[in-house]
């Protein structure tokens, strides 16, 4: 692939971005049009495919818009989404009408033109479908952004309007995709819902510890871990402290003796001090949070210090190197910065908080004494010498006096702190969009947009008590759902084996592990799901337990595993290839059959065509004929009652050793 990077300076919205890409022209062909912050799994080669077959039918189809379905009503909330309403022409899919209902809340009722009903006779209204900010564009497009000097924002100008000007042709359509990961960051509410859906591995194969979300980053050290945690080398944990689920530590950090942390991301370089409670935060690098503090759903940025005994309460933003004093309780929603805030109005603008201006506040290099809000606001707003509140930061960070005292908001920051406090919004549509604490009610914590599993009240009640679990169970459970997730989403193999092998190094396990616990779930997808089976995944498994006793039953039971293991066969063969991984593999057919170990409640149906089964794994090349023979050996020197599945397979194992003497004599009589 050949990139052609085009840099730009002046460029202010994606409007004047695209207007520049068509002063260049550099596209003659119909494209790919996302942000830089929108992060995606989702194969757009049968979505390319369908944008191009329709605009060879009408070349006036000038866009096709990528949108995910979600029957969680609560999900678009959780996710930092606006409600939309999509209206469409259920048969061609073409857009007719986009409204954002979060902006039209003060409006009694919508319309909608009755022109629309002229050419077809159903229209369809959705609000369960989420923007992907995925388009697949004609070149079109970037004319019509030319033509249109007062086009900056993709959906609320130009798409409302082409929609508009229907007088001119142009139509776009919609292309639903029912799995896969797509989404932009567009707020800190979906910062933190795309950074937890990484961290649980919803965007595989772009993984933590893959090193694809690190590709300029080549000393990028992650491994995972147990309940989606991730390490970094060089990291420092105490004995007592604990790092739960969900959570990432960068190099160089260190977590001191009794600190807890859940659902977080701590960058590289930080300290964290003893007996700290952290849930459900993003600490950014060189971070120094003292002893005792407690931060709950906060963005703390590069260089900042909490000190001991502190409380940030959720909802806060503490940036670069913000200071905030012992023992202090940081309000819900305050965002503090050393920058101070231009106006009193509510900015949710992410510049508003830049790095590069951090330092400049009005003070006189000349002065020791505090500086006047009067004297601030004679320099009309515009911050004052640069780098005078980093300084008294730093000081103050240190427990000294800073050489220029500055008049930091004690009452945000604490004494002893350093800051400013930033207008926080009072709407509450507002303050759910920009803020990483969870949002009031919301059902889960997780992407899964489907499951009606693991509420967040069940989640926080058990964020600080470290669970001991049963720790053979969780590992099969981990499989079972990478597994399960690699057949939902079609990846290839090679994937499949990549995902595995991670969980095969966190745990410490090895591959004949990993091939046991999947092919107990392919047995799993020949029957019912079983009780414990997250919701997304039920369409993946049979509706119906066939009928053993009859022989059209099991002739049904085995043309459904027969499929499976043909298709998975390739990924058990790699697992397994000694002759005690495959013997092995035959030992969890018998629990599987005797419903041993936490296996399903229909597996009994497998042991009247245990036989069956084995001749499909030696079919398949899955085991060899030395394997089953040993184990049949190890079984005829056991007890009676071990011996049942020997019984039922005698016919198979006894035509095996009849070949092998066969060719034993064969081979005697050719010498």
């Amino acid at each position: 692939m050949k990139l052609h990077i085009v840099i730009s300076t002046s460029c202010l919205s994606a409007g004047e971005a695209l207007r520049l890409m068509d002063q260049k022209d550099l596209i003659k062909s119909d494209f790919v049009l996302m942000g830089g912050d929108v992060i995606s799994n989702l194969d757009l080669k049968s979505i390319i495919s369908a944008h191009k077959k329709r605009r060879a039918e009408d070349r006036h189809a000038i866009m096709t818009m990528v949108m995910q379905s979600s029957r969680n009503i609560k999900h678009k909330c959780w996710a930092g989404e606006s409600e939309i309403l999509v209206a469409l022409d259920p048969l061609s899919s073409r857009l007719l009408r986009l409204e954002d209902l979060d902006s039209s809340k003060q409006k009694k009722h919508l319309t909608l033109d009755a022109q629309n009903f002229s050419e077809r006779d159903m229209i369809s209204l959705r609000t369960d479908l989420l923007d992907s900010r995925i388009y697949i564009c004609a070149p079109d497009v970037l004319m019509l952004f030319s033509d249109n000097f007062d086009y900056q924002n993709i959906e609320h100008d130009f798409i409302s309007g082409v929609l508009s000007e229907e007088e001119l042709g142009n139509t776009m359509h919609v292309h639903e995709v029912e799995s896969g990961f797509a989404c932009q960051v567009r707020n800190l509410r979906s910062y933190d819902a795309i950074s937890r859906a990484v961290l649980q591995r919803w965007s595989f194969p772009f993984l933590v510890d893959s090193g694809s979300l690190h590709s300029a980053d080549p000393a990028s050290t992650y491994t995972f871990k147990r309940q989606n945690s991730y390490r970094e080398q060089h990291v420092k944990v105490a004995r007592t402290a604990v790092v739960g689920r969900d959570s990432a530590v960068g190099n160089g950090s260190s977590l001191d003796e009794g600190t807890q942390v859940t659902c977080s991301v701590i960058g590289r370089n930080c300290h964290i001090g003893k007996g700290v409670r952290m849930d459900g935060c993003y600490i950014q690098d060189n971070v120094t949070v003292g002893n005792g503090a407690q931060l709950t759903s906060t963005l703390v940025c590069e260089g900042a210090v909490i000190m001991h005994d502190a409380v940030v309460h959720p909802g806060s933003v503490i940036s670069f190197q913000a200071v905030i004093g012992a023992g202090h309780q940081v309000p819900e929603h305050t965002r503090i910065s050393l920058c101070q805030s231009q106006n009193n109005q509510s900015s949710m603008v992410d510049e508003d908080v830049e790095y590069s201006a951090a330092g400049q506040i009005a003070a006189s290099p000349s002065s020791a004494s505090p500086i006047s809000s009067h004297q601030r606001g004679q320099r009309s707003g515009v911050p004052g010498p640069k780098g005078i509140a980093k300084e008294a930061a730093k000081a103050l960070a240190q427990g000294k006096a800073p050489e220029v005292a500055v008049e930091f908001d004690e009452e945000v920051v604490g004494t002893g702190g350093a800051g400013f406090a930033w207008p926080s919004p009072t709407d509450l549509q507002e303050r759910r969009l920009h803020s990483i604490s969870l949002p009031p009610n919301p059902t889960q914590y997780t992407w899964d947009s489907d499951s009606d599993e693991g509420s967040i009240a069940d989640v926080q009640q058990d964020h600080m008590e470290p669970v001991v679990q049963d720790t053979e169970a969780l590992f099969k459970k981990e499989v079972s759902e990478t597994f399960l997730r690699c057949v939902k989403m079609g990846y290839d193999q090679d994937l499949a084996v990549i995902e595995l092998n991670g969980l095969k190094i966190a745990e410490d396990r090895t591959f004949a592990d990993c091939a046991r616990h999947v092919f107990a779930s392919i047995l799993d997808l020949c029957l019912p799901p079983p009780a414990v089976c997250k919701s997304e995944y039920q369409n993946l498994y049979q509706s119906t337990v066939p009928d053993i006793q009859s022989q059209a039953g099991r002739g049904e039971l085995l043309q459904r595993l027969s499929s499976k293991l043909k298709e998975w066969a390739p990924l058990l063969q790699r697992f397994l290839k000694s002759q005690d991984e495959q013997v092995e593999l035959l030992l969890t057919l018998e629990e599987y059959c005797e419903e041993e170990r936490d296996h399903t409640a229909h597996g009994h149906c497998f042991e009247a065509v245990f036989q069956q089964v084995v001749k499909l794994l030696y079919d398949d090349d899955i085991i060899e004929e030395d394997a089953v023979l040993v184990w049949a050996d190890e079984k005829q020197m056991a007890e009676e009652d071990e011996r049942k599945y020997l019984k039922k397979a005698a016919a198979f194992i006894a035509w095996l050793r009849e070949a092998e003497s066969e060719e034993e004599t064969s081979s005697a009589d050719s010498d």
